[in-house]
């Protein structure tokens, strides 16, 4: 449920950045559904890698760089995803910088404990409380 739900926000997303930047083009709802799909299959499959090409760089900024991290992975993976996919299209550098930086900021929204706490039916506020208690 939780993928579905992700995956529906994301869709959402693109929709609302190919209507509010110039520079990106989708076709249709289903393309916005099919970059979502695309775009998360890249990140599970890519992601990891591009963490991994950044983690010595991010430990020579003292750690500054993995607040970074995120930004820079959604950035190549859309970039990929501009590339496999015909009626989704980013023309400009400026727009894929925006776009990957809402995405990145959607994206961490979406995984914020309150948010996740109240996705899996946990009543308000017992998301910080550990099972134990």
């Amino acid at each position: 449920m939780h993928i579905l739900l992700h995956l529906a926000v994301l869709a959402a997303t693109v929709l609302v950045l190919s209507w509010a930047l110039p520079s990106v083009r989708i076709r249709s709802a289903g393309t916005a559904v099919t970059v979502a799909v695309v775009f998360s299959v890249l990140n599970f499959l890519l992601g990891w890698l591009i963490w991994a090409a950044l983690f010595v760089p991010a430990l020579m900024t003292l750690g500054l760089l993995f607040f970074f991290i995120p930004f820079i992975v959604n950035t190549v993976v859309l970039w990929l995803t501009d590339k496999l996919i015909a009626n989704f299209e980013i023309e400009s550098t400026g727009g894929l910088l925006v776009s990957a930086a809402v995405i990145t900021l959607v994206n961490g929204a979406f995984n914020a404990p309150f948010l996740r706490a109240i996705a899996q039916g946990h009543p308000h506020g017992s998301y910080l409380q550990p099972d134990w208690i």
